[in-house]
């Protein structure tokens, strides 16, 4: 049988009525979303159905009143669950809970419950997790142990706790020894040794370092903070790293060994590595490079011409009649006289008649090919990506 009206309402009324007596407060709207829908609906406001359901409507309650309210949903919370609700459990009040409690913590404490201990454990805790791994294991806890199957945390807690920036000193603060500083070697020392250690049986990579390195030798953490692994295997032969480092030594030595600047592909050839992979591991162009310890280049760029093709047919024009040729200069002089070499004559007029015909010179009737002045002109009037013949 279909609801009227009449009994819509009245059911509303005797929820809301029924929240009253047992809370002793009217209810607020979120707390009855599915009432508020029948609210609304027949009189327009959640504070309307209130006042037609004889209560007294929530409007600029007190202080006192708003945590009475969040006080009483956790007392209601724990008689009905057994247990103080969690922070997500009361996401929709956690404003008003911060508000006038300061935090959550402080809310259940104020509520008469003991809060749930705190995800991070305390100084004395993190410090007795490592001393229990020390103990079971017998070696001092590396990163990779952080895990809870190894009794650990995680490895920023003790970072942050400890207020430290390397695990070697969460070590030393819990004090154990860290791996990389057990060994009565001194810097040179150690060095020397790896050195040797490496030669002789030809190491490449650190794992085999772990494997064969003797107890009091440093770990490889020590030997990449100090000295970088790939340059330690550069020093003893066994391995060639493409860094600024070794390009240089690789390239000084070329050249003592010539006599002379070396070119790219003789550098290519020595290293076992092409130029396009020195750029890419030293993230600067070669020239740059070998330019950056006092050497220069043997092959460079060469400059680019700024001035337009007026500016440079008129330095062509004056040049050649300062010095003498009144219907211009011969290509041998062109580098020496303008600063300027055939090539960007010839890429910016064509041909030499060209940049002759320009500047009103006679034209030469030398060459392959012999073109006329008529035939110069269209083809300097013609952009230059258009194909030449």
């Amino acid at each position: 049988m279909k609801q009227t009206q009449e009994d819509i309402i009245a059911y509303a009324f005797s929820i809301v009525r029924e929240f009253h007596s047992k809370h002793g407060r009217t209810p607020i709207r979120r707390e009855m979303e599915n009432i508020n829908t029948i609210a609304r609906r027949y009189f327009g406001s959640w504070n309307n159905f209130i006042l037609a359901a004889g209560l007294k409507p929530n409007i600029n309650r007190s202080k006192e009143e708003i945590t009475a309210e969040l006080l009483a949903l956790v007392n209601d919370f724990y008689k009905i669950n057994g247990r103080i609700p969690m922070r997500r459990e009361f996401s929709a009040k956690s404003s008003s809970i911060n508000k006038y409690f300061g935090s959550w913590n402080k809310f259940i404490a104020a509520a008469g419950f003991a809060p749930n201990d705190r995800r991070i454990s305390s100084i004395g805790k993190l410090k007795n997790s490592l001393v229990k791994f020390y103990l079971k294991h017998r070696r001092s806890p590396n990163i990779s142990d952080c895990t809870k199957k190894n009794g650990l945390y995680n490895s920023l807690s003790y970072y942050k706790h400890f207020k430290v920036d390397s695990w070697a000193d969460v070590l030393e603060y819990a004090k154990l020894k860290p791996h990389f500083r057990v060994t009565t070697m001194t810097e040179a020392e150690a060095k020397e040794k790896v050195i040797k250690l490496i030669k002789k049986h030809h190491i490449k990579y650190y794992k085999d370092y772990k494997r064969l390195k003797p107890e009091n030798y440093p770990s490889v953490w020590y030997l990449k903070e100090k000295f970088g692994w790939n340059n330690l295997c550069y020093l003893a032969g066994t391995k060639i790293p493409v860094t600024k480092f070794s390009i240089k030594d690789y390239y000084l030595s070329l050249a003592k060994e010539l006599g002379r600047t070396p070119t790219t592909k003789e550098l290519e050839a020595k290293m076992g590595v092409t130029a396009g992979a020195m750029v890419w591991k030293t993230g600067q162009r070669l020239n740059r490079l070998i330019e950056s310890f006092g050497q220069k280049p043997a092959y460079s760029t060469r400059e680019r011409c700024k001035l337009s093709k007026k500016q440079l047919a008129e330095r062509y024009k004056s040049k050649s009649i300062e010095h003498g040729y009144p219907n211009g200069m011969p290509r041998s002089k062109l580098m020496e006289l303008t600063g300027y070499s055939r090539d960007i004559y010839e890429l910016r007029f064509f041909s030499m008649n060209g940049l002759r015909l320009v500047c009103g010179f006679k034209l030469l009737q030398s060459g392959n090919k012999r073109y006329t002045e008529e035939e110069l002109r269209n083809i300097l009037k013609k952009p230059h990506y258009a194909k030449r013949n």
